[in-house]
């Protein structure tokens, strides 16, 4: 059996399918829709550094 070189798939080092990878990933845009379903979704800001990001609005 041959593998095609050009796959999409994230693999582990052992050759197997990473699950955690995509555990994760489905976890993630899971949130993101149910943000949007709420309409809580906010854009994220960089943080300010230093004195000044302990008193950024949030």
């Amino acid at each position: 059996m041959t593998r095609p070189t050009d796959t999409d798939i994230r693999l582990r080092p052992d050759g197997s399918i990473d699950t955690a990878y995509y555990m994760a990933r489905g976890r993630h845009m899971r949130s993101e829709a149910a943000h949007e379903l709420m309409g809580t979704k906010t854009e994220r800001r960089p943080r300010r550094r230093g004195l000044a990001g302990l008193f950024q609005p949030t």
